[in-house]
């Protein structure tokens, strides 16, 4: 491999932006500097900063809900949003910002309901990937 790999420094963070600005990728540069970024790593080439990356911290939401008769649709869905409240504020009294969750395809009705009734976003239509961590 050409160049170095070393610790993200604060210093990197304009030359960083810079490069996610020519990529011309559609998210919102994050702030590097937060304690959320488990870790960031700079790839350097003679002296100039060419990759950088990161791991930020977030949760995954997972659900598990009863599928018989034993309460009405809105019944079951005060009890998501009350489930949702208090986890989420527990979450983010613990320091997470960002919570995430992958909805197979056959469930885009309760897409709907994430982004109508519990305040959920859509990011965007890009595919997921995932990776675990450790000793092969």
């Amino acid at each position: 491999m050409r160049g170095i790999v070393r610790d993200y420094q604060p210093s990197d963070f304009e030359r960083v932006r810079e490069i996610h600005a020519a990529t011309s990728i559609d998210y919102k540069f994050p702030d590097l500097n937060s304690p959320l970024f488990l870790v960031t790593k700079i790839l350097e080439v003679d002296g100039v900063v060419r990759q950088c990356g990161g791991l930020y911290l977030q949760c995954e939401t997972y659900l598990w809900s009863d599928p018989t008769d034993w309460a009405t649709p809105a019944e079951k869905l005060e009890g998501i949003q009350a489930l949702s409240e208090q986890g989420f504020h527990e979450a983010w009294l613990r320091g997470i910002s960002c919570a995430v969750l992958w909805l197979p395809p056959n469930m885009a009705r309760f897409g709907e309901r994430l982004v109508q009734d519990l305040g959920w976003s859509r990011d965007r239509d890009w595919v997921t990937y995932s990776r675990q961590l450790g000793p092969k």
